[in-house]
């Protein structure tokens, strides 16, 4: 038996197919931006008509694999729209598709079963990030997961509602100076103040097939890369001085991340700073992954 999981994120929709062992998998994304142009709380048409388009086309991929069981999770993009109970019914109108809006605690739990999956070794402690479009997810993980938070620090949200850098970063700073000032973060790092630093989603991967110079892009050489602050801060200027056709045409830039990428990398110096580390670890695999995981154990 075949099935499928999706992920509706508020920059990329993404579609794995699997068997029922996880042995034999075959992926899909598209950048649909679909919290672009989110004004008042509502997802613009052609934002959800971008989506809608990529959503179609899954289906039709899936009709001619004759996969039958399908997962399909909404997030922050959803999780925050108005309109998002339209959006809901064209998607399941246009494409067949049943899609439940999971709330921020449910993603970062999903991302973390997919982060931690793929890394070799696993670290007995860490802070696993998933830097999405609409938000970012943080994840307290010690052997077990000790904690979550999500964030409204998503790429699209920060370059849309603060074009100026400026504001950019000191609304990151501030949000996340917040979390770890909280207890949660504290309590935490009292037990340790030895851990990892561990990232995905489209952000840090896209960072990490640049620095690869990946063409394609291969998610199995990215996983378990180590990023420093000193190629970051460098990657950055060199970025600032291109114009985002220009940084299109670098080896490992996705088409549609190359202005997202910016609000992306100031909120990793960020968040460099505030753990005091210089450097963390890549994951290719995240909320999807951890869905597949999940279905994979609903079938036995």
């Amino acid at each position: 038996m075949s099935f499928a999981c999706i992920d509706i994120g508020s920059n990329t929709v993404r579609m794995l197919i699997a068997d029922r062992y996880g042995s034999e998998k075959i992926y899909f994304r598209r950048v649909t931006r679909l919290a672009g142009n989110f004004s008042s709380g509502v997802l613009a048409p052609q934002s959800m008509q971008r989506t809608l388009s990529a959503l179609v086309d899954f289906r039709q991929k899936l009709d001619l694999s004759g996969v039958k069981k399908i997962w399909a999770v909404g997030t922050a993009a959803l999780r925050a729209a108005e309109n998002a109970a339209e959006f809901l019914a064209l998607a399941h109108a246009q494409a067949g598709f049943t899609i439940d809006i999971i709330d921020g605690e449910r993603e970062a739990h999903l991302s973390s079963k997919g982060i931690l999956g793929v890394l070799d070794p696993v670290p007995e402690r860490s802070l696993l990030f998933d830097i999405g479009g609409g938000s970012t997810e943080f994840v307290l993980y010690d052997g077990d997961i000790s904690g979550t938070v999500s964030l409204e620090l998503g790429v699209v949200r920060l370059l849309e509602s603060y074009p100026d850098k400026a504001l950019r970063q000191k609304r990151i700073t501030q949000e996340l100076e917040a979390f770890f000032a909280a207890e949660t973060w504290q309590e935490w790092l009292l037990l340790s103040p030895d851990f990892t630093l561990v990232g995905t989603a489209g952000t840090v991967t896209t960072l990490a097939a640049l620095a690869l110079a990946l063409e394609p892009y291969e998610g199995s050489r990215v996983n378990n890369l180590v990023l420093d602050i000193d190629w970051l801060e460098n990657l950055e200027q060199k970025l600032l001085k291109l114009t985002p056709s220009a940084r299109l045409k670098l080896a490992g830039m996705e088409e549609g991340r190359e202005e997202i990428i910016l609000p992306g990398i100031e909120l990793l110096k960020v968040l460099l700073g505030q753990t005091g580390k210089k450097s963390f670890r890549v994951s290719d695999a995240g909320i999807l992954e951890g869905l597949l995981l999940e279905a994979m154990r609903e079938a036995v």
